[in-house]
């Protein structure tokens, strides 16, 4: 006799600047998905955090539309949505990008629930999310990383910005980077060549969180690996490059621009792919991070440095991201990658 199916419901949309990556990732998920091991019910969720009914949701997710429509209606939590959570689901695969998703606020959520999850917990999911709070960690924990500085909008207002700047110039070097502190697939980066640029990277960054992390630039590569695991037991995937025309790799690059390219396997020394193995590693458990996370690094092979840039808690899904890529290359493909993070999810001690 057949085992009965797993029921997933599948979370995507989400009130995030990366709602629209989200839908990419779950068509793709949706369609990769064994018909015959698991039921999959996908939950849209729109811009403005409203929970759309079954029938809605998987009408969106069959269509081309790039977000959830919104509805008039006060009904937040349709009883449809909660009941298929409290009686019928066996676990959530959130796929929501950034604030909102990958922050820790759907996972606690779901925590109060009692419904298991595929990824990290709220405690990981909010550090991994929160760049200043992830870099001090790190920091904590040996892992290399860029210089940086971390900036609230406090601060900012009462600060000389002219002063502010030639300082910031003097300890971090031009040009720098600015970046929101809580947001991913590089939205709201600027770079700083000046005073000018500062400020309105500044001001662009602000419209995104109220906290910002402001980094040297890295002369180096763009390399990136994938972590899937719990506890002691990780799997660390193939190094791959990313090859971008753009002064860095920005939201544009990632998701429109035809012209980046991304390289898998990357093509560096053996002591490179060794080091990135084992900095993956300890970066993912010093977050303590589940399930899955995708590690960025900084690799100059010119003087042998390997700097960790970010650690994703729950990076791009779609067929074409860096995540799955990676995987393929080492031998999982993108079915697999999902059998083993269901897996993963329902072992794992909420």
């Amino acid at each position: 006799m057949l085992e009965s199916k797993i029921n997933i419901a599948l979370f995507f949309g989400g009130r995030s600047a990366e709602h629209e990556v989200s839908l990419l990732s779950a068509r793709s998920i949706f369609q990769a998905f064994d018909q015959e091991k698991y039921n999959i019910f996908p939950v849209a969720i729109s811009k403005n955090g409203f929970f759309r009914s079954l029938d809605i949701s998987k009408k969106i997710l069959f269509s081309d539309l790039k977000s959830v429509p919104e509805v008039n209606r006060d009904n937040i939590l349709p009883q449809e949505i909660l009941k298929l959570l409290e009686k019928e689901i066996d676990l959530v695969f959130p796929v929501l990008h950034g604030p909102f998703g990958e922050d820790g606020k759907i996972q606690g959520f779901l925590d109060v629930l009692n419904i298991q999850y595929v990824g990290c917990d709220l405690k990981a999911s909010a550090v991994g999310m929160d760049k200043a709070v992830m870099k001090q960690i790190f920091a904590y924990n040996n892992i290399p990383q860029s210089k940086f500085e971390i900036l609230k909008k406090a601060e900012y207002e009462i600060k000389d910005v002219a002063q502010f700047f030639g300082n910031l110039a003097e300890s971090l070097g031009l040009p720098f980077f600015i970046k929101p502190a809580n947001m991913g697939s590089s939205i709201g980066i600027s770079r700083v060549n000046d005073l000018a640029s500062f400020k309105k990277g500044i001001a662009e960054a602000f419209k995104y969180d109220k906290k910002l992390i402001l980094e040297s630039s890295v002369e180096g590569r763009e390399i990136e690996s994938a972590v899937l695991g719990n506890g002691a037991e990780l799997k660390v995937s193939a190094a791959g490059e990313i090859i971008s025309t753009h002064d860095f790799y920005d939201y544009q690059a990632k998701y429109e621009d035809q012209s980046t390219e991304l390289i898998i396997p990357a093509d560096i020394s053996a002591a490179s792919r060794e080091k990135i193995k084992e900095l993956s590693a300890r970066a993912f458990r010093a977050v303590d991070a589940e399930g899955i996370s995708r590690l960025d690094f900084f690799v100059n092979e010119k003087n042998d440095e390997i700097l960790v840039n970010e650690i994703n808690t729950m990076p791009g899904f779609t067929k074409f991201s860096m995540y799955p890529l990676l995987f393929k290359e080492s031998g999982i493909s993108y079915s697999e990658l999902l059998d083993k993070l269901v897996e993963l999810a329902l072992k794992k001690d909420n």
